[in-house]
């Protein structure tokens, strides 16, 4: 019977009418032939009047419905593009409950169909989630959204399965999508941020979405970290100085911002002794240097802290010795030694600090390199001696 019917269909398509296509796929989907059930009911849409047959739609949604659940190999080249596929069946069950009535049958039925259909995706979405298949994750809240495009649920699922995934353009635009619903939740912004650091995207694009966030959250203190963290990163101190300077007299016992006023204060120090602003380089490193050792009262064990703080005040140092290499033989003789002594000065305060790194990661190449520059400057002799053995 199967083979006469499709014979049938095959050859005396041009004969029969759409509502008989749209029994032969019924047949077709009531045996599990799915590709000739599609067959069917997409040949019954080419006449006219189908678009405003409920039953052709409810055909077409459970021919399709079927085809998107089932796990053979053969139907994969037909819903190649899921969102698409996915679209197609809601598409055809919400034309079913718009030609039809409430209490029709098809009506029930096919929204029945939208809530299970929502329902399963967000289920195996959530189990392939919790068994690290995140790829897979992904694709159920997809079609999780699809099916209720009004549910944020699937959108915050489907940005967090992304992100894991490493799918970090669909993360973004995913989280970006909630946009058109509400505000967004600081757990979004965090997923938004978070991808577009890990997606390595441009900092100016980092930066909109972080002070995006800010200005939803302005007085969420990592937000204004991270937005610091960009205007430094863009050389764009001006900016970070007066944001931050705002932020400390919000939050005056913030460590993060003390921190992040230090480090900021430090690079303009650099930055205007090479511009040839010594004055403004000098204002800033006492400036920086308040910033560190109030910092470090706090927080005494930070590593990234002590080793700044030192390579800074090494800094000083560097300068007097360049100094020095550049004096001649008689300007050496007259004056050299007590120039010296000034370096050898910074270079004293800097090594508490630096030693104080080694104690909290002993192994840090960085660290060992500065300390033996710093023994040998002193002249630390047995101090040298002890690094080089145990390095």
């Amino acid at each position: 019977m199967r083979l006469l019917l499709f014979i049938f269909f095959c050859f005396s398509a041009e004969s029969v009418s759409a509502q008989d296509l749209i029994s032969i796929a019924n047949t077709f989907l009531n045996d599990k032939n799915y590709v000739e059930a599609k067959d069917a009911i997409d040949e019954a849409f080419e006449a006219p009047d189908a678009a405003q047959n409920p039953r052709a739609w409810y055909t077409k949604a459970r021919v399709y419905h079927e085809i998107l659940k089932s796990n053979n190999a053969e139907l994969k080249a037909t819903k190649a593009n899921h969102t698409a596929f996915v679209a197609a069946v809601v598409e055809a069950y919400t034309k079913t409950v718009e030609l039809t009535p409430e209490t029709n049958n098809l009506h029930v039925l096919a929204n029945n169909q939208l809530e299970l259909m929502w329902a399963d995706a967000i289920n195996k979405g959530v189990s392939s989630f919790q068994e690290g298949k995140f790829d897979k994750a992904y694709t159920s809240f997809q079609t999780a959204q699809v099916s209720k495009p009004a549910d944020t649920t699937a959108y915050i699922y489907a940005g967090l399965s992304a992100q894991n995934a490493g799918l970090y353009d669909e993360a973004i635009a995913t989280y970006l999508a909630l946009k058109d619903f509400s505000k967004l939740d600081k757990s979004v912004y965090n997923g938004l941020i978070l991808s577009s650091q890990a997606a390595e995207k441009p900092l100016e694009q980092q930066l909109d979405f972080v002070e995006d966030a800010v200005y939803n959250y302005p007085n969420h203190v990592p937000y204004i970290v991270q937005q610091v963290r960009l205007l430094v990163n863009l050389n764009r101190f001006t900016e970070a100085e007066s944001i931050l300077n705002t932020a400390i007299k919000r939050n005056p016992n913030n460590g993060q911002l003390v921190l992040r006023q230090a480090d900021l204060y430090d690079r303009i120090f650099k930055e205007a002794f090479v511009n040839g602003e010594p004055e403004k380089s000098d204002h800033y490193f006492e400036m920086a240097s308040e910033k560190y050792e109030r910092y470090l009262s706090a927080f005494p064990n930070e590593f990234t802290a002590n080793y700044n703080y030192s390579v800074m005040i090494n800094e000083r140092a560097n300068r007097v010795y360049i100094r020095i290499n550049l004096m001649s033989k008689d300007e050496y003789d007259i004056r050299g030694k007590e120039v010296e002594e000034v370096g050898h000065e910074w270079t004293r305060k800097a090594l508490p600090y630096m030693e104080k790194a080694k104690s909290i990661k002993p192994d840090d190449e960085k660290v060992i390199t500065a300390l033996k520059v710093y023994y040998e400057r002193l002249s630390l002799v047995d101090k040298l001696k002890q690094l080089n053995d145990e390095h």
